[in-house]
């Protein structure tokens, strides 16, 4: 018998998630119907929200809003933070199906429900929503990632203290951290063991197969399973012929009602071969459609962009130099509002950068401090959250290059040297020793005694 996993995963979601509700409740945020490609819009009213939203608010979208509205957070909510999790819960396609003919889908969907509550929080599980008009049913659970636990502090020598704020705070970090990933895949498992369901190999290399991988594989099964189903006919078929000779040796009821089996049983198989046919054409279909899709690079969407951007120029002749415009003012409040995004921790400037692969991505950069300059290169940890929000533009190069390379690693010991004297200048110089004649200004008269006031 072949093992059956549990499959739990998680991804987070990027801005206010609107796109992925769209999907989730087959509807636009106006309430237009939509219904996916590989969704059967025959089967969409059997679709099931799971979670009640609370009162004045009608989607998935508003659900999360209205959860950080409600939670009680003492930081205001950047743009750049995850906002929500998104989690798909399902088994195989076989015991998917097994479960619904055996009328057990409700209390694998109940068990789903407790876990999510249990696991996350009941008031952090804003939706929960059963696709079933898609091959194999599935859930869509979404969390909003509000944590009472206390924040994490890198802790260095020489660092200041400072009081850590109590209360809920909105941390997708620390729901996705390495530990609690692996500890939701044991418990997720746990919950789902009375289903006759395991854990997957703990450390495993295997991965997420693509829909054009998925696609290949189903094909090759649905042609395993005709080429096995003609095999029987054929058997069959022979069996028929078999009894047809009972007439000849007069057991003609016998013969009859044997015959009336086989064809049955005939007509069964050929009933079935068809289907499985048509399954493999609709699968050889939406497989083309794929690639198609690949090597037109989405050329339907390029064109409506096309037409979008020639119609705004018409418009206004300078609308790209108005948007231009406020970029540049956006990255210039930006710059005064959080400086430390640009610029290296070392002090020193940067003056290029080169990343030349981001599937396998490295960095190599060129500092400078003075007139003297220094390049290095490191390799990047493409699952690092620095370089995924780097990659998504919510992260500037600085803040990458300060993530990848240490301060010391950014500078040579010239450029160190240079920019340790830079900060003794700036700091007033070395100490001088004073000898009073008596005749000088007060104490309080000396051009340090004002830097060691402000030091006090």
């Amino acid at each position: 018998m072949t093992t059956q996993y549990a499959i739990c995963h998680l991804q987070r979601g990027s801005g206010n998630d609107s796109g992925m509700s769209c999907h989730i409740e087959r509807k636009d945020a106006k309430g237009k119907v939509y219904v996916p490609e590989n969704a059967d819009a025959g089967r969409t009213h059997l679709n099931r929200e799971l979670i009640a939203f609370p009162e004045g608010v009608s989607n998935r979208t508003a659900a999360i809003q209205h959860r950080l509205d409600t939670a009680g957070l003492h930081r205001k909510v950047a743009k750049n933070q995850t906002k929500a999790i998104r989690i798909i819960l399902t088994e195989t396609h076989e015991r998917m199906m097994q479960l619904t003919e055996e009328g057990k889908l409700d209390r694998w969907i109940d068990t789903n429900l407790k876990w999510l509550r249990d696991t996350f929080g009941e008031d952090n599980l804003v939706s929960c929503v059963l696709h079933m008009d898609e091959k194999t049913p599935h859930l869509h659970a979404t969390i909003v990632p509000i944590v009472t636990t206390a924040r994490k502090r890198r802790e260095r020598e020489g660092d200041r203290k400072y009081a850590v704020k109590a209360g809920p705070r909105l941390s997708a970090d620390d729901v996705m951290s390495r530990t609690a990933l692996r500890g939701y895949q044991s418990s997720y498992a746990a919950a789902m063991k009375p289903f006759g369901l395991q854990r997957g190999v703990i450390g495993s290399t295997a991965k997420h197969e693509s829909s054009i991988q998925y696609a290949k594989r189903e094909l090759h099964q649905l042609e395993e399973d005709i080429a096995r189903l003609q095999e029987e006919v054929e058997k069959a078929k022979e069996g028929k012929n078999v009894f047809l000779a009972l007439f000849g040796r007069g057991e003609l009821a016998e013969a009859k009602k044997t015959l009336k089996e086989k064809d049955e049983h005939i007509a069964d198989l050929e009933k079935r071969i068809a289907q499985l046919q048509r399954e493999k054409a609709t699968l050889m279909q939406r497989h083309k459609d794929e690639i198609a899709k690949l090597r037109n690079g989405y050329q339907a969407e390029i064109d409506k962009a096309i037409r979008r951007a020639k119609a705004a120029e018409r418009q206004s002749t300078g609308k790209d130099a108005t948007i231009s415009k406020q970029r540049q003012r956006i990255e210039e409040l930006d710059r005064i509002a959080h400086p430390e995004r640009y610029r290296l921790s070392s002090g020193a400037e940067l003056v290029h950068y080169f990343i030349p692969n981001r599937l396998q991505p490295s960095i190599h950069i060129w500092t400078k401090v003075g007139n003297e300059q220094h390049d290095t290169s490191k390799h990047i940890d493409w699952l690092s959250e620095t370089w995924q929000r780097y990659d998504k533009g919510e992260a500037t190069i600085h803040e990458l290059i300060n993530d990848v390379f240490s301060s010391s690693e950014q500078i040579n010991h010239l450029q160190a040297a240079l920019l340790d004297t830079a900060l003794t200048l700036a700091s007033g110089g070395p100490a001088q020793p004073h000898i009073g004649t008596g005749t000088g200004g007060s104490q309080s008269e000396m051009p340090w005694e004002g830097k060691q006031r402000k030091r006090r």
